[in-house]
């Protein structure tokens, strides 16, 4: 009997810790906010515009370069579970806030992140398919 008194003391200590652990939200840290350097890879570079964060659009020159100021952009953030347990990551260098757009569609979304693995050129251009 005192085995079985224990063990529901035991469980219920368990159950009400973990009731009270439940999930932790930690904000990460901001970017930095930065100039992007791109070259679209268009015989028409000339119809696209890139669009950022909601903020300012920036036209496409006829050589498809062009130069735009990417601001602070959200916080990251990371979910844990019963404390150490990570559910999920994000960081602000994770939010897609670059949109090459033609017109009014957006055919293209990028992150920091995304355009950081694309291929540059020698004056530090990212080269940007409109795909």
């Amino acid at each position: 009997m005192r085995r079985i008194v224990r063990l529901i003391g035991s469980l219920a200590s368990i159950a009400s810790g973990a009731a009270l652990c439940g999930c932790v939200v930690a904000h990460g840290p901001y970017n930095q906010p930065s100039r992007v350097k791109l070259h679209l890879e268009s015989p028409t570079p000339r119809v696209y515009t890139v669009h950022v964060a909601s903020k300012a659009d920036f036209p496409v020159g006829a050589d498809g370069r062009v130069v735009v100021d990417v601001p602070r952009l959200g916080l990251g953030h990371a979910t844990n579970l019963f404390g150490p347990a990570k559910v999920s990551e994000s960081s602000a260098y994770d939010i897609a806030a670059i949109n090459l757009k033609e017109g009014a569609r957006t055919v293209r979304k990028f992150s920091l992140n995304d355009l950081k693995k694309l291929p540059t050129d020698s004056d530090g251009y990212t080269f940007v398919k409109p795909e």
